[in-house]
């Protein structure tokens, strides 16, 4: 597992350095979040993010909104995964079972992964889908992402860290 971990450690930032604004936007949009409305396409959704702030930068940093949030949930998901699918297949991993068997590995590696790091992922996708504006701007914005979870928690109920796993 000490591998792995390197492995995905190493793997996860340039990994949601491309994939993050799409996350973004994704999130915004199913949310319905500030400014984002129903059939809004993606590129006027992109656009949107990117005309956020007084600055390009602003832009590009909302885009990115959520960034270490992602790593932090995707570590713990990845190495879960991953170590779980190892020991499912006694360490012959995808050349010593069929294909089938993999598929199905794999499958009840993910869920279990997804099952145990959706705390974090609901923390996450609460995260990106915050519009940044000056006059949105609240003390919710200055939480650490370990308040943020606790805040959920003591406000919303331990159960609301585990919306979607029913």
């Amino acid at each position: 597992w000490v591998l792995t971990s390197l492995a995905v450690g190493a793997a996860l930032p340039p990994y949601w350095a491309i994939r993050n604004p799409s996350e973004v936007v994704k999130t915004r949009l199913q949310v319905g979040a500030e400014g984002y409305y129903e059939n809004m396409s993606t590129a006027d959704a992109f656009q949107l993010a990117l005309s956020s702030g007084n600055s390009t930068f602003d832009g590009v940093s909302e885009l990115y909104q959520g960034f270490s949030e992602n790593i932090l949930y995707g570590f713990p998901a990845d190495i879960i995964k991953f170590v779980a699918y190892d020991n499912l297949t006694g360490g012959k991993g995808k050349n010593g079972v069929s294909a089938v068997d993999g598929a199905m590995y794999g499958a009840l590696s993910t869920a279990f992964a997804q099952l145990l790091t959706t705390p974090l992922d609901v923390v996450r996708n609460r995260i990106m889908a915050e519009v940044s504006n000056d006059e949105s701007k609240d003390k919710a914005d200055d939480l650490s992402y370990i308040d943020r979870f606790a805040k959920i928690a003591k406000e919303e109920g331990v159960a609301e860290l585990f919306a979607g796993t029913t």
